[in-house]
Parts: structure tokens; sequence; C-alpha cells
């Protein structure tokens, strides 16, 4: 029994495959995976790395689509796919885990309607498709009404504690409406990006020439996902923490025995069965007080860590933030609009 599979066998914790490979979904699956991450960047990559596998299916996609339409149907192929690879999960655990994420389009990430619109498309695919918004103000009230519908939801671009307790509050409203409609809730999984968010840390104390020991900021996403996981447990808020975007074994260890979902690249499950980590619980082991207060010399972790730094509207001006989805935008949606296409529209010219 390697770590992943004592981790899920043995304990609370959980994880999700990080990849859209098919060989590795099914890699996953061995270790104990529970559903797998979908977005455009990963999409791309599969179509890059197994294009023989896919070219069937691509070949089958309407000619005439727009660019953004062309890249929701490649989106699609992918997502209905790892979907059906983890339905035996999904009927198995009565809808908590087996989904497969469709990320709505980056560049309407900033106008709810057009994302309620794309998330209902998303939603009609598969009954195991959770729809995957940004935790920006204009995905509240999208979160709000996809939870009202009985339709599972995954927030992302998620880097601080205010904007994991804003979605969950969202979510919270839907909940109710749809139990009072007696419609069954689906959950929903909050991403806590902490290995990005130590990245930026990083950058933030290099530029701003503050003297503060990287090893201590190596501690700043996990201290941020352990605080969210506290309050979400102190509150009775039934969502589900998805740490993600890990850079090393020690953001998994150091939470393990949560009752978190993690979504783990498949680099990083590598990288952690080869290093065989002590099989300790360490969720309830405390972020040192010596560690958060070096953390607090960056103005960028206060705003992270402290709940209420971050006003909905400051969502999308975050920089770790609006780095990310520019990533997502430019590494992954883009992309998938020109694939086999050449380009067309206004982002062109």
């Amino acid at each position: 029994m390697n770590y992943l599979q004592w981790l899920t066998q043995n304990t609370p914790t959980r994880f999700w495959h990080d990849s859209a490979i098919p060989s590795e979904i099914d890699a996953a699956i061995e270790n104990g995976a529970m559903g797998v991450t979908t977005n455009p960047v990963l999409t791309y990559k599969t179509l890059q790395a197994v294009p023989e596998f896919w070219q069937p299916q691509v070949d089958k996609i309407d000619k005439d689509l727009t660019p953004a339409e062309h890249a929701e149907a490649l989106l699609q192929m992918v997502a209905t796919y790892a979907a059906d690879k983890f339905r035996p999960v999904f009927e198995k655990t009565n809808g908590q885990h087996g989904y497969a994420l469709g990320q709505l389009d980056p560049s309407i990430c900033m106008d709810s309607e057009k994302m309620l619109a794309q998330g209902l498309r998303y939603a009609s695919w598969a009954d195991n498709i959770s729809v995957k918004t940004p935790s920006i103000m204009s995905a509240l009230p999208l979160v709000e009404e996809l939870a009202s519908r009985g339709i599972a939801v995954c927030t992302t671009l998620n880097f601080s504690v205010s904007q994991a307790m804003a979605v969950c509050e969202a979510y919270m409203r839907g909940r109710a409406k749809a139990e009072a409609a007696g419609i069954q809730p689906k959950p929903i999984f909050v991403v806590q990006q902490g290995g990005r968010l130590d990245e930026y840390l990083l950058e933030c104390a290099t530029d701003n020439r503050i003297d503060i020991d990287p090893e201590i900021i190596r501690n700043a996403g996990n201290a941020v996902c352990k605080k969210v996981y506290s309050l979400l447990k102190e509150r009775n808020i039934p969502a589900v923490v998805m740490p993600a975007g890990l850079r090393g074994v020690h953001h998994l260890t150091s939470m393990a025995g949560a009752d978190m979902t993690f979504s783990l690249q498949a680099r990083i499950q590598q990288m952690t069965i080869e290093a065989d980590p002590e099989r300790v619980c360490h969720i309830d082991d405390e972020i040192p007080a010596e560690v958060i207060r070096k953390l607090y010399k960056l103005p960028e972790f206060v705003r992270a860590y402290e709940e209420g730094a971050l006003k909905p509207e400051e969502f999308i001006t975050f920089g770790v933030t609006q780095k990310t989805m520019s990533q997502f935008l430019w590494t992954g949606w883009v992309p998938l609009e020109t694939y086999q296409k050449a380009p067309a529209g206004a982002r062109w010219f």
C-alpha cells in the first residue's frame, strides 16, 4: 500500500486527479482517485500529449463553430470522457464524489448572466459534471443560482479566506433554496491554491525586498487552507475544501487526515509515492504562531489570511487571482479556440 492508498483508505482525506491524459487518469484511479480536475489548460495539454486518442472525436466537431464554441466543444469532449470514467465513484458515493469539472470561459467570467448560461450548458452534459467558476464577485450570484438548482459547483482562483467564505455563503443561500424546493443539494468544492499563493508571496517579497526566509513563505498556502477548513467546521458549512496547485509533498502531508479532497497532479502523486512520507495525520498541527507572525511582514499574506481583508469587489484585483485568470485564458482557452482551426474573431485583430 503506497502513501496515497493509505491516506484514502485510512483517513477522511480524499484526492482527485489533476490531468486529462487518459493513461494518467487510469493510473490515478488505481491509487484511489475519486474525481478528476479538467480545465482549459489541462484539456489543451491532453490534446497535445495524445492527439491520436482524441482525433476521431475532434473530427466530429462542427467546422462552422465560432472560436469560443469550438473551445467549448473540445472542453465538453474531454470533460464528458473524464466524467464517464468516474461514474462508478459518483454512483457509489451518492453524488458526493465522482465528478469531472467543466471550467467556464475565462473571458466571460466578469458577466454573471453569460456564466450562468454556459454553466447550465455544462451541467446538461452529465449529472456528474461540476461547474467550475473563479472566486470573484460576479461568480457569487452564479454559485447561489447553480446550488439552488441542485448543480455541483467548484470555485477556483481562490487564494484567500475572504474568497472562500464569500463563495460558501453564496452556496449556502442556494442550498437552502434547493432544500425548500425539494431539490437534492449537490456539493461545492472550494479550491485553495496554496502552492501558487506561496510562489506569488515569494515574488512579492523579492520585488519589495522584504527580509523573510523562503522556508517561512512555504507555509503560507497551508496556513490559509487550514484556516478556511477550521472556519467551515466551526460554522457547520458542508463545503469541501480542495487544495490544488500543490508544489511539494509538504502541501499534502501537513494536512493529512483532514476531511478534504485534494486535486493532485500526476507529478505530485508520483513525488508523494516515491517520498513515502510518515503515515501520520497532521491536520490538527497548527502553523506555529512565530511563523504566522513573520508571514505578517507580507501585506499580501495579510490580505489572504484575514477574513474580510478582501472585499468581494477586490477579489478580481488580488494579484495572484488576476495572474492565474490570465494564465487560464492565454495558455488554455485561447489555444482551444484555435486548435486545428485558423485564428478568427476580434481577439485576433
